[in-house]
């Protein structure tokens, strides 16, 4: 299912946002930045320098630039190693030098995110490429390409269909292997192994690859990370399946759930919580709406409703391809790298919509669904239920009869 993305224009149309803010070159640092301009998968430290006019260069490690020479769209790329010359600053300076903006604007990404594989340029980086051009003015162009990739391009929403399918497929393999005795790594073992006959690149996910997390490891407060352990799936568990998947850069992220068996009067009155605010967090997503009402409005349906001890007062983050999986968030709060309240919500934006409702000592739940900002309303590209699945152990449960 590969679709055709014209690389040529999206750097062109940023290349006209660099000279529209007064900026001859930028260093490119953020993850992100670097996935959308070259088009390749760059796990190591690597830079675009991106002129408002010329061509883009990617520099990266040695051991990985003959790959992304051949992956990457771009044709100049260049490596840095631990050799003379070929030191990352030196190749960044070396690439300055031949723009001739020695004396320019340079353009740099600073700044702070809960994401840690952002990107951001470092304080050692940054004084050391000052040395280097005492006459260059520095600007900040960080939040350049956040805004520049919150609208999607359509072959991006193809692509990101696709990814979420892929999820979607392994979680429904998920609950048909889902029984008593099984462990948290086992599932992850099944779903990875579906995910990648279905085409899937990356388990992307710095929090774990696939999250999956059973009974006590559900309800923990607030939420947290969930990569697999050796716990084994008892009769009773809520199982919290959060699977995520590459296709073509772009990320697959779909969480689900399940109920080991019929759920307890307490486990049920969790779950009615959960599914309910989950379905109004859908109904707020609307263009023309920012993204603090949506969190505003979210957080009053929660304090009516009683459930501020169980629900998280953060419902979404962003998506989209590698290096994107974080920025912005549906919170009231102003969170430099993080929260964008006053974002209008705009067709072909796509939020990660999301719902955490913890119960310690009962049950916990996690909805991430991808949530595409359409012309009159929305839509979510994962088709499986919002309610949790109830598994049959085949048992009765000690729980249920207490």
């Amino acid at each position: 299912m590969m679709t055709h993305i014209d690389f040529r224009k999206r750097i062109q149309r940023f290349q006209d946002l660099l000279e529209k803010e007064g900026i001859d070159v930028l260093i490119g640092t953020k993850l992100k930045t670097i996935t959308h301009l070259s088009g390749g998968f760059v796990p190591w430290r690597s830079c675009v320098i991106v002129p408002a006019r010329g061509e883009v260069q990617l520099i990266t490690s040695a051991l990985d630039a003959a790959r992304l020479r051949d992956e990457s769209w771009l044709e100049n790329v260049v490596a840095y190693g631990g050799l003379p010359g070929m030191d990352f600053i030196d190749m960044i300076a070396s690439r300055i030098r031949e723009l001739g903006h020695e004396k320019g604007v340079i353009g740099i990404e600073s700044g702070t995110s809960n994401y840690l594989p952002d990107g951001f340029i470092t304080l050692y980086e940054y004084e050391k490429i000052k040395e280097k051009f005492p006459e260059a003015q520095f600007k900040n162009a960080v939040s350049l390409m956040d805004r520049f990739t919150l609208v999607k391009e359509p072959e991006e929403i193809k692509l990101m269909r696709q990814a979420t399918a892929i999820c979607d497929a392994a979680h429904e393999e998920v609950r048909e292997f889902l029984r008593v005795g099984v462990t948290e790594k086992e599932i992850a073992g099944v779903a990875e192994s579906v995910m990648r006959e279905l085409g899937s690149e990356f388990a992307w996910t710095f929090t774990g690859g696939q999250e999956i997390a059973s009974g006590y490891r559900t309800w923990w407060f607030w939420g947290g990370c969930t990569p697999a352990t050796d716990k084994i799936v008892q009769c009773g568990d809520p199982v919290m399946i959060d699977l995520h998947g590459m296709y073509w850069l772009m990320l697959g992220d779909v969480a689900h759930n399940a109920i080991m068996g019929p759920p307890t009067p307490k486990q049920q009155e969790v779950i009615e919580a959960y599914v309910e605010t989950c379905y109004r967090v859908i109904e707020e997503m609307k263009p023309g709406k920012t993204l603090g009402e949506v969190a505003r409005n979210l957080n009053t349906f929660v304090q009516e409703k009683g459930w501020t001890e169980w629900v998280l007062p953060g419902f979404g983050h962003g998506i989209g391809h590698f290096g994107h999986e974080w920025y912005p968030c549906v919170a009231e709060a102003v969170s430099p790298g993080n929260n964008e309240p006053d974002y209008v919500l705009e067709p072909g934006y796509i939020q990660m919509a999301a719902v955490v409702c913890n119960c310690p000592g009962v049950a916990g739940f996690r909805l991430e669904r991808p949530l595409l900002i359409t012309e009159n309303g929305n839509e979510l590209l994962s088709k499986l239920p919002i309610e949790p699945w109830i598994i049959d152990c085949g048992m009765t449960c000690e729980k249920w009869e207490k």
